[in-house]
């Protein structure tokens, strides 16, 4: 018995020092941001496990790949998220190390002296499964570690969202901020041709009604880009009143050339919370085969006693404690082992049907929001600027009443949002579908054609509302020659000025 708590002694000596040293602190943190950098561009001083301040907003425009870097550097979700890898950390430090020996002291008096016992224990058991302990807490770390990966790319796709919208409301916002200032500018020219007597009520009152529907649509839209901007800042953890501003324009939506099926196997492939799932069982079935190994082990302690007697003799020697495994042989540990992986193997298959659900659901919703958005800028804007200038020549030979000419301005300014908003759910689905692939698509580094931007748009609309008077004078017979309407194919005329812009 002596030999033996020698040689556990021992033992126990050498592991204590080979334990003793801590993790290094980029220990899950490094590897996690390796994981995050093989699917987006990270910069190099973004190093979670330290305290780095993070760099001031730029003054530029934030492109879309701006803000993911902002939210990673300042988001206090991510940082919610970096928090269980300190869990994670922590369980692997206690893993390596082995609970501390106990100490026993007692002093019994009796008339004829004392009895002094001395005793020094220690947990044999945590000395014997420590291996298997730390194995376990790696794999749990290395789950952790592509659990908070996955999270910080859902995050990334979050915030690409927040951004498309972003920008896409204030497009909206300046267009109808714009068409509300030309529609103000047409009611006071239509005021004055009232006061001359040169326009009906009925006139007046109709571009009156135009005007304050204007004001309402921009202030509405402004309202929208408010707080989509807030939503993008709360994404990034930074404060919507700061002075940082975003690019102006999306690009033209390229047509996706993407196999389902591809996309699937890319998903599959590369998906981080899908490889934590799938730790998440390796991890239970070496928890379960342990849990069989070691069932019938309880709690061992090996010892030492010095025991001083009341006549000055002196006993010393090893001691041993051990359970008996009669009533209790880890049944119900076992059971729970069982039902672990049981677990961990449905939140797999579950995980794995979702994935390839939001592939396939996430090409199919890219291709319909691209054709959506051609269809917009090949055909719905043309014809809509097409019938503006159809009905401005009319109305000018008055043909056509001013309820007309404002009715059928109305549907073209709907049809430029329209056009803004489909690009939006073109690049809102687009980085859905990155999302759902695990970070990139076969396409990323595809030169972007520039789209139809709000500059194109407004001086149209400026020009079609200080226009919408010619022929006013007209409709009276004491109008001079030169306020008389005049047929001209130039009218109003609509060009597409494309404006590039990446996001």
């Amino acid at each position: 018995m002596y030999r033996l708590f020698r040689y556990a002694a021992g033992l126990t000596a050498a592991w204590l020092l080979a334990g003793c040293a801590s993790l290094p602190p980029e220990r899950g943190y490094l590897q996690s941001r390796e994981l995050i950098a093989q699917q987006r561009a990270m910069p190099a001083n973004w190093q979670p496990w330290s305290a780095a301040e993070p760099p001031a907003l730029s003054d530029r425009p934030l492109s879309v790949d701006d803000a993911v870097l902002t939210a990673f550097w300042r988001s206090p979700r991510l940082h919610g998220e970096l928090a269980n890898l300190g869990f994670a950390r922590a369980d692997l430090e206690d893993a390596r190390r082995i609970g501390n020996p106990g100490f026993e002291f007692s002093r019994l008096s009796a008339a004829d002296g004392r009895q002094i016992t001395r005793g020094l224990s220690l947990g044999l058991t945590e000395l014997l499964m420590r291996s298997a302990r730390q194995r376990l807490a790696e794999g749990e770390l290395e789950r952790v570690q592509l659990a908070v990966a996955a999270a910080a790319l859902a995050l990334a796709t979050e915030v690409e969202v927040a951004w498309y919208h972003s920008v896409s409301a204030d497009q909206v916002a300046q267009m109808r901020e714009l068409v509300a200032q030309a529609a103000g500018h047409s009611a006071e020219l239509a005021q004055r041709f009232f006061d001359a007597g040169n326009v009906s009520g009925l006139q007046l009152a109709q571009e009156r009604a135009a005007a304050a529907q204007a004001d309402i649509d921009a202030t509405r839209a402004r309202a929208e880009a408010l707080k989509a901007r807030h939503e993008l800042a709360t994404l990034m953890g930074v404060p919507t009143s700061a002075s940082w501003r975003t690019q102006a324009q999306l690009p033209a939506p390229p047509r996706p050339d993407y196999a389902a099926e591809a996309l699937v196997a890319l998903a599959l492939q590369d998906r981080l919370d899908l490889a934590a799932a799938r730790r998440a069982v390796a991890n239970r079935e070496e928890a379960l085969g342990l849990t069989r190994r070691w069932r019938w082990l309880g709690e061992v302690e090996l010892g030492y006693e010095r025991e001083s007697e009341p006549d000055g003799g002196r006993l010393r020697g090893p001691a041993l404690s051990l359970q008996l495994p009669i009533f209790n042989q880890g049944q119900g540990e076992l059971a729970r082992a069982q039902a672990e992986l049981q677990q961990a193997r449905a939140e797999l298959d579950a995980q794995l049907l979702l994935v390839e659900d939001q592939a396939r659901v996430g090409i199919e919703a890219l291709k319909v929001t691209q054709a959506i958005a051609e269809t917009y800028r090949e055909t719905i804007v043309p014809e809509r600027e097409s019938i503006v200038a159809q009905t401005q020549k009319e109305w000018n030979f008055m043909l056509v009443g001013v309820f007309e000419l404002l009715l059928a301005k109305q549907e073209e300014y709907d049809a430029y949002q329209e056009y803004l908003e489909a690009v939006r759910d073109y690049w809102v689905a687009r980085a859905e579908l990155r999302g759902a692939v695990g970070g990139r698509l076969p396409d990323n580094d595809q030169p972007l054609q520039p789209s139809v931007g709000v500059e194109a748009i407004l001086p149209a609309a400026e020009s079609s509302m200080d226009h919408s008077h010619h022929g006013h004078h007209g409709q009276h017979g004491d109008s001079s020659p030169e306020d008389r309407p005049q047929r001209s194919d130039d009218a109003h005329q609509h060009h597409h000025h494309d404006q590039g812009g990446q996001p």
